[in-house]
């Protein structure tokens, strides 16, 4: 039971990755880790130039921001976003009309029957 090293399992080791994966594995995290460097080191400068309006420039977030000011623009209707539409705005409305009518007729049927004493109407005071 016991082994040279005392551990039977190490629970920072990962058994399902490869020699190599964990070698790209820690060569992206180094590159990561210089990239958050550069950056701190840039955003942290208190001489910063004018020239480019006094930040930085991330072309990621560049990309992100025009992709969303042009995501209209570039909208193509299919038939799957026809229903996504129409079960968000046309579906609800309808429920909502249809339930809305049927309590109404049950109610009304229930005063024209004489089944609920005026009374005991929630809307007795309403003309």
């Amino acid at each position: 039971m016991s082994q040279g090293s005392g551990r039977l399992w190490d629970p920072w080791k990962m058994y399902d990755a490869r020699p190599e994966e964990l070698r790209a594995m820690k060569e992206r995290s180094k590159m990561r880790e210089a990239l958050k460097a550069e950056w701190t080191k840039k955003y942290t400068n208190p001489f910063k130039s004018s020239q480019n309006g006094g930040f930085l420039h991330d072309p990621a977030i560049q990309r992100f921001m025009s992709l969303k000011a042009t995501q209209a623009e570039h909208f193509k209707g299919t038939f799957r976003s026809a229903v996504a539409a129409f079960c968000i705005f046309a579906v609800p409305v309808g429920l909502l009309t249809w339930g809305t009518i049927r309590n109404r007729d049950f109610k009304e049927s229930q005063y024209r029957n004489g089944k609920v004493m005026y009374k005991d109407r929630p809307d007795r005071f309403c003309y």
